[in-house]
């Protein structure tokens, strides 16, 4: 499809029923790189360099349960992912279409459920103690409730992963070969390609755990499935800026009649 046509086509408004579409022109691009690909590397580098160089300094500062770096990370980030989804339920477009709304909800949700979970609600800053019906339950006698089941811990642990690794990074990896991916009613709500770095991030610290795990590998990290989570929460965050700027763009098209750039 050529240029001048693509600007005729309208965005991937999952309302509208046309089968031709052109790709968001919001996503970022190579002018942004400084947040999409130099601060993913930038993070993995730091986690990796500084456990290297100071393995004992990592673990007294970076990874510490409640006010190490890592974990304050685990806490603001996923509150930033919060605001961004709580803000986005307040626009006209979502409110009025049905599946984007409930997106935004799921963000809202699990960025709340997040940064709960990571600081047990406050427990970690105001240290109070566990109730007794609770150490009962709970596996680190805190007041979470990932640490009651898998159902809570593990499970959605899952669903994330496979969002992130099969939305991100198999849909980019097919969309290089194929236009449909970013030219299909339903791509408001595909991972950009720009997310693949912090998708790879995610992926390099999931596969040093489990090689270390299963084969007694050395780590890159220490618990390196803490350094996951981190990429995992910077994928949700960075996925809710560019969704809220999809979202601006559509609504924009739909203020200036159904085509405008």
């Amino acid at each position: 499809m050529d240029q001048i046509r693509s600007r005729d086509l309208p965005l991937p408004d999952p309302a509208l029923e046309a089968e031709a579409f052109r790709p968001f022109h919001t996503d970022p691009g190579w002018d942004e790189a400084w947040w999409w690909l130099v601060l993913p590397v930038a993070i993995a580098a730091f986690l990796i360099g500084v456990y290297a160089m100071a393995p004992e300094w990592y673990k007294a500062w970076v990874f510490p349960e409640g006010y190490g770096l890592q974990e304050l990370f685990h806490y603001f980030v996923p509150l930033i992912g919060f605001v961004i989804a709580i803000r986005l339920l307040r626009r006209p477009f979502v409110q009025s279409r049905g599946l984007v709304r409930a997106v935004c909800w799921v963000g809202v949700v699990s960025c709340f459920y997040i940064a709960g979970e990571e600081h047990s609600y406050g427990q970690h800053f105001f240290h109070w103690e566990t109730p007794e019906f609770w150490k009962a339950i709970n596996r680190q006698n805190e007041t979470n409730l990932h640490n009651t089941t898998d159902w809570l811990d593990k499970k959605p642990r899952t669903v994330l992963e496979v969002f992130i690794f099969g939305g991100c990074l198999a849909m980019s990896l097919v969309s290089l070969f194929t236009g449909w991916v970013r030219r299909n009613r339903w791509s408001l709500f595909i991972p950009a390609a720009t997310l693949v770095p912090t998708a790879l991030g995610a992926l390099l610290f999931k596969l040093s755990a489990t090689f270390t795990n299963e084969f007694a590998t050395p780590a890159l990290v220490f618990r390196p499935a803490e350094s996951t989570e981190t990429f995992m929460y910077l994928f949700i965050v960075l996925y809710l800026v560019i969704f809220a700027r999809r979202v601006r763009a559509l609504e924009a098209q739909e203020a200036a009649g159904g085509t405008a750039t």
